[in-house]
């Protein structure tokens, strides 16, 4: 007896095509969306590494104040 599987759809297009599945978010996508997918959890990634570098330059800039290190004592 013989099963038809139908093929994965992709999450961004919807069409029945190869998909590749994200290992982060495990859902499917085609090789053109997959590609768009990685970009754009590279530019979030990118965001995130710069609002952690503005917060640790506060913090830095914070420390190394003389009024602040009387606080700290």
């Amino acid at each position: 007896m013989t099963t038809i599987t139908a093929k994965p759809q992709c999450i961004t297009c919807g069409k029945e095509k190869s998909t590749v599945r994200c290992d982060g978010c495990s859902q499917p996508f085609c090789y053109n969306h997959l590609i768009e997918h990685r970009q754009e959890l590279s530019k979030r990634l990118d965001e995130i590494e710069v609002s952690r570098d503005l917060f640790r330059q506060t913090l830095t800039d914070q420390s190394t104040k003389p009024e602040n290190q009387t606080l700290m004592k």
